[in-house]
Parts: structure tokens; C-alpha cells; sequence
């Protein structure tokens, strides 16, 4: 099973366990060591999962020597710290406790308080070595959506990665602070935004005074307003008229064009050339997949906008390359937010509506080099996917697989 499905059976046992269990000992059996084995590590081995961890220069409490509760190794270094409590705690009243072992290990630079159902993840990215006052993600194992998964799929042991963990918490706090502005502004412009839309529209001359200011704030709600409401209406128009990258019944623009071209009388359709540099991508990505345990051929298909690369059929694509334009990228089928953990020091955005869920911009073909968990965990999803049922109808036909 993958990580959501394991995620949301432990959720069932949490659900029927958690109204019998009393004390922290109880919490850490029945529920965080589950948790724990749901990330990929060996619960049973002490030196990837190790109880009772005394972080350097702790001290001594009341007589007694000071402890993490768990402290999962990787390379034979702690990486993460778990701080367990008892199921009926609050955790918040405990990240201090954390805060004194994190701040006295520094190969540490992520830590974890959970009362076995929440789950609060802090880094240093204030000052470093001193962990953060505020989480930067939290988790809650009775309810979760699948970006919630894919936001905790890096602190797996497959995946996992502390410098990237941390540019994504970077990112977290920042796109949220942002967002919060962003949507007071919408509610209620501040007169310094006012202000500012003034001296760009340049509709008001002279001096802009309080009593100006004032008698434009409606306007500016009233614009805020219909700009959203334009915004949607074109939004659900695309997505109404856009056909459904997924859908066997629906080819992607570029398909649709091939398909056409085939019978259409008049003109054909540009020709297609394979460039060197996309069959170099393709080479580098075979043997990166060769490299799964799910050792499923891939197959190369060619058109006049991307080089997409598949399952043996054009439907099951996991990559797509774009190396025509002045800025090459290769698009995913993977949310925006896990590409980026995935691909640290890339440039990764949401790809555009139609041909895929992220895009990661790249310079040469050694980047992919770089991009291997990224191109895996895309060939892996993608094999699931099609195993499940769940892959694109669509032929094979005109595709090449080496």
C-alpha cells in the first residue's frame, strides 16, 4: 500500500482504539509507533528508531536525566525528534519540552510534538539550531486530505530530506502569512493600499488626503468584487471547455491536432523531430527507472509540443518534457507542492490547466540527473495508477519503447 492508504487505515485504528487508551505509554503503542511505521521506519531496530534518546548536554530534571521520547536515525545520525504525550494532552503545552532537546542536537533540525492524533512539526528557521516558537505544518491523523498526504510524504524515510523539508516550511509560512494579507486587503483595503492603487491608476491629482481616501475605499471594494467575480466566471468557463487530461474520451490539444491532421484533408500537420537532447532525457529517465523495484518498461512518444514519456501508452504518461521554448521544463503528474519538496533548488510552479500538475524548469539534460526521487516517485505513481484501474484508456500506437 502507499502512504495515504496506510495513513487512512491507521486513522480507523486511532478512531476505535482512542477511547481506551490511558497514559502516555498506551498513547506511544497504540498510536505513534503505528504512526511511525506508516513512515517507513523499523520500529523494531534501535538504530533507526530509537526510544529514550538523551540529546547532547541535557539536563539533569528533578534527579532525572532529561529524554526524547523517540529519535529516528538516518545514516546513523538523528534526523527527527518525536516528543510523545498522552492521547487526551495538548501538545501545545509541550513544545518547550521539545524545544530543549532540538536546541541541544544539531544534526537535528526537525521536531515533532503529537499527542498519538495531532501532529506538530517545527524546524529552525528563525535562528539556527533554536527551534521555531510556531510549527510550520501540523497533522492530524483523524482528519486528512490528500495534500495533507503529500505535504507529510517527505518526512518518510524514503524521501526523506532536511534541507529540503525546510525551504518547503520556508515556503509554508511565507505563502501563508502572504495569503492571510492578501485576503484582509480583499476584506478591508488599508489606506496604504488605497493609497497605492491611487498613485497607479494616477486618478487622483494633487495631494491624496484622508477625505480622498475615504471616498475611494468603497470603489475599491466594489472593483476587488468584480475583478473575483471575473476571475471565476472565466476560471469555470476554461474548465467547462478545457477537456480532461485524464479522460481517454478527451486528448490532450496536442493529440487532438495529430488526430486530425491523420484525416483531415489539406495541409499536414508540422512534422516531428526528435531532438538529441530529448532522447537524452529519455536515456537519463529509463535508467533512473530501471532503478524501481516495479522494473515497468517505459515508452517515448513525440509530438509538436512536448516529449512525453510513458507506461506504454501515450494516456500513461509520467513526464513530459518541454525543450522548444526559451525556458525547458519538464511537467508531472504530481501536485505543485510535492514537486517541490521533490526537487529542491528547482524552479517549480502549478503547470498550466490541460497538460499536467507541475511543472520544474531545468537547463541541460545533467539537471535530470538531479531530478531522480522526482522522476521515481512519478514513475511509481504513475504504475500504481495504472495498476489500480484507474490509468487513461488510449493506444500504444506510434509510441517507442527501448
Amino acid at each position: 500500500m502507499g502512504l495515504g492508504e496506510d495513513l487512512r487505515l491507521l486513522s480507523e485504528q486511532v478512531r476505535k482504539r482512542q477511547a481506551f487508551i490511558k497514559g502516555e505509554e498506551a498513547t506511544k503503542q497504540a498510536l505513534i509507533l503505528p504512526f511511525i511505521q506508516a513512515l517507513g521506519y523499523d520500529i523494531y531496530d534501535p538504530t533507526e528508531t530509537q526510544p529514550e534518546y538523551v540529546a547532547d548536554f541535557a539536563k539533569k530534571r528533578g534527579g532525572v536525566m532529561e529524554k526524547v521520547d523517540y529519535a529516528l536515525h538516518l545514516k546513523g545520525q538523528p534526523a527527527l525528534f518525536i516528543e510523545c504525550k498522552a492521547a487526551d494532552a495538548v501538545p501545545e503545552d509541550h513544545d518547550g519540552q521539545l524545544a530543549r532537546y532540538f536546541n541541544a542536537t544539531p544534526s537535528v533540525r526537525i521536531g515533532v510534538v503529537t499527542n498519538g492524533t495531532r501532529y506538530r512539526f517545527f524546524t529552525d528557521l528563525q535562528s539556527s539550531n533554536m527551534m521555531d516558537a510556531t510549527p510550520f505544518m501540523e497533522f492530524n491523523v483523524l482528519n486528512f486530505t490528500d495534500r495533507d498526504v503529500d505535504l507529510l510524504r517527505p518526512f518518510t524515510k524514503e524521501f526523506f530530506d532536511a534541507t529540503s523539508i525546510q525551504g518547503h516550511a520556508e515556503e509554508i509560512i511565507f505563502v501563508g502569512k502572504v495569503t492571510a494579507l492578501i485576503n484582509e486587503l480583499l476584506r478591508n483595503p488599508s489606506e496604504s493600499f488605497v493609497r497605492f492603487l491611487l498613485a497607479e491608476v494616477e486618478l487622483v491629482s494633487g495631494r491624496v488626503t484622508r477625505n480622498v481616501v475615504d471616498r475611494f475605499v468603497p470603489i475599491v471594494k466594489k472593483s476587488i468584487q468584480t475583478t473575483l467575480l471575473d476571475m471565476m466566471t472565466k476560471s469555470i468557463q476554461q474548465e467547462i471547455a478545457q477537456p480532461n487530461p485524464l479522460s481517454a474520451a478527451a486528448p490532450s490539444p496536442a493529440e487532438a491536432l495529430q488526430r486530425t491532421a491523420e484525416v483531415a484533408e489539406g495541409p499536414v500537420a508540422p512534422q516531428i523531430e526528435t531532438t538529441e537532447l530529448e532522447l537524452e532525457i529519455f536515456r537519463i529517465v529509463q535508467k533512473q527507472c530501471a532503478e524501481s523495484a516495479l522494473r515497468q518498461s517505459i515508452s517515448y512518444k513525440d509530438s509538436t509540443t512536448y516529449f512525453g514519456i510513458n507506461l506504454g501508452k501515450v494516456t500513461s504518461w509520467f513526464i513530459r518534457a518541454f525543450t522548444n521554448g526559451k525556458k525547458k521544463s519538464l511537467v508531472t503528474r504530481l501536485p505543485a507542492e510535492q514537486a517541490a519538496m521533490l526537487a529542491p533548488g528547482f524552479e517549480v510552479e502549478a503547470a498550466p490547466d490541460g497538460i499536467g500538475r507541475s511543472r520544474i524548469y531545468f537547463n541541460a539534460s545533467g539537471d535530470i540527473e538531479k531530478l531522480r526521487t522526482l522522476v521515481l516517485v512519478a514513475y511509481e505513481e504513475e504504475a500504481r495508477r495504472q495498476s489500480s484501474g484507474n490509468a487513461d484508456g488510449g493506444s500504444s500506437e506510434n509510441a517507442t519503447s527501448v
